[in-house]
């Protein structure tokens, strides 16, 4: 039995989860006005360069090195036609977007996106239309993305100036085609036959992409992923899941903190079902086959494994301390997810202010990059991904965390949401271990959920033989709603603390309301 503000840490270095795809620390940037137009692509500001990207947003970008960046949406794919945004820009059309209800000009494009990709370092992340678009024109995209040679649209690329393919890797094959409010809606087994058109043409252009299925949101029954996945498992690489918890948030912002840290528990519980699913899917597969197509198409091997893309996520946005913390707890998920976990991407990017203020408000669109004409500031969120994507490694291991905990019930107000919500025996202590690739180096990531005390936690190293001295680097500040903006952009920051001395077992005291990773070098 722990005694209040006490807490203990296994950290099993001897034993693997898995590799932590990078990928994981991804983001979504969509049409929906102020996501894309005025914050990363704003041609006439004097902090964009000649090619219309804000400089300061590219630096940021880098400085977390954004892996992988999604697009063009969300809704907005439904309803989009790649070849409205190819060609000289002031000969694209203007048109109304059916999802978001507003002009497209479509002045950004795919050729813009994989150049604001390549500039922040960032793999592309293509979603094809398959709401109201055809198999042919997501084959003839990838064949304009991909490929080199003379045909059409590999020369149209080339046309217009970029003479080498650009040999993308990630595809999605629609966005949410459960969702009424989804063009071209669909029912499981007909998204699912439909896919299966995409994806076979889409590979017979390039049989080296990477396809992901539409799934059901996090905490949807396991039917429609079932179904999706037994009668694609041949064909795609990943299922994805969506989910956003700002319905379980109320109008009281101290009520809120502990529902926000108790969140990532619900994607943990959440990802296990996913797990599940799809192992009982493959089994259907490997058990019956698909296809029987009569020609030859790429397909995968059966022995190969079904990832899971979170590609859309947010639990209460990015700017305040709360919200960074929530952001470091789920991020914990996601590396102890590592063996299936493949793509996370968060939603979104980034947002200009004056826009999305006047469309929806901040707490629609959170971001941890906010944009104003002038300036550019780093939201708390944007400091949580800092402090993971610079000071974690690449495996993920298993770790045994003992602390107090708290149980939350909630009442949702959404449709989607069961009437109650139960949070039981949520930990104020989260912890993911990682370590470097040459296994010299030990990363222990710990949130102190408690909002007032400090915890203090015997941490015991297994299989692991460290240096005396340790490095800390932390995520606080004077309170839970602590934030950053224009005036004072370094409220919410990650900050490097003295060096601590370590052992195979040692004490560390976390601070009430942080998010703490502590570096440790293997002994030579």
């Amino acid at each position: 039995m722990l005694l209040p503000g006490k807490g203990r840490i296994v950290v099993y270095a001897g034993i693997r989860i898995g590799e932590v795809d990078q990928n994981i620390y991804g983001f979504n940037i969509e049409h929906i006005p102020g996501l894309i137009y005025g914050a990363i692509f704003d041609e006439d500001n004097p902090l964009s360069d000649s090619r219309g990207f804000r400089r300061d947003v590219v630096e940021a970008c880098r400085r977390i090195k954004v892996p992988i960046l999604r697009w063009p949406g969300g809704n907005f794919a439904s309803g989009y036609n790649w070849l409205d945004g190819v060609g000289p820009r002031d000969e694209r059309p203007t048109l109304y977007d059916l999802a978001w209800g507003a002009e497209e000009t479509n002045r950004f494009g795919t050729d813009e996106f994989i150049e604001f990709c390549r500039l922040i370092g960032a793999e592309p992340f293509i979603t094809v239309n398959t709401g109201s678009g055809t198999a042919l024109e997501a084959a003839r995209w990838v064949e304009y993305c991909n490929l080199k040679g003379s045909t059409y649209y590999a020369k149209l690329r080339e046309k217009y100036g970029h003479p080498e393919p650009y040999n993308v890797k990630y595809w999605s094959l629609g966005n949410e085609m459960w969702g009424d409010f989804q063009i071209g809606n669909l029912p499981a087994e007909e998204y699912a036959w439909k896919a299966r058109d995409f994806a076979k043409l889409m590979r017979r252009v390039d049989p080296n992409i990477n396809l992901t299925a539409v799934g059901h949101s996090l905490r949807a029954s396991p039917e429609w992923n079932l179904t999706v996945l037994t009668n694609l498992a041949d064909l795609v690489d990943n299922i994805s899941v969506h989910q956003y918890y700002f319905r379980l948030l109320t109008e009281n912002e101290e009520e809120n903190y502990y529902r926000i840290l108790a969140c990532p528990q619900l994607a943990d519980e959440g990802l296990k079902v996913v797990e599940n699913t799809i192992n009982v899917a493959l089994a259907i597969y490997r058990a019956r086959g698909l296809g029987g197509d009569r020609v030859t198409i790429p397909r995968r091997p059966a022995e190969r494994e079904i990832g899971i893309s979170f590609d859309e996520w947010n639990i209460s946005g990015c700017h305040t301390l709360k919200d960074a913390l929530g952001i470091c707890r789920l991020l914990n998920v996601f590396q102890r997810h590592a063996k299936s976990l493949k793509i996370a991407c968060m939603f979104s990017l980034i947002h200009d202010h004056e826009k999305i203020r006047a469309r929806r408000g901040r707490e629609f669109f959170p971001s941890p990059l906010t944009a104003y004409r002038d300036t550019l500031v780093l939201e708390a969120g944007y400091h949580a991904f800092d402090l993971y994507v610079n000071h974690t490694g690449k495996i993920a291991l298993f770790t045994n965390v003992e602390s107090e905990t708290y149980s939350l019930n909630i009442k949702a107000e959404n449709e989607h949401w069961e009437p109650y919500v139960s949070f039981s025996n949520v930990p104020y202590l989260d912890a993911s271990a990682t370590m470097s690739g040459d296994g010299k180096t030990l990363f222990i990531a710990v949130v102190n959920a408690h909002r007032d005390m400090d915890v203090e936690c015997l941490i015991s190293l297994r299989d692991f033989t460290p240096e005396r001295r340790g490095q800390v680097f932390e995520l606080n500040a004077k309170d839970i709603n602590a934030c950053n903006d224009r005036e004072n952009k370094n409220n919410v920051k990650v900050e490097e603390k003295p060096d601590i001395e370590v052992s195979e077992s040692f004490t560390y005291t976390f601070p009430a309301h942080s998010a703490t990773i502590i570096k440790i070098s293997a002994l030579h």
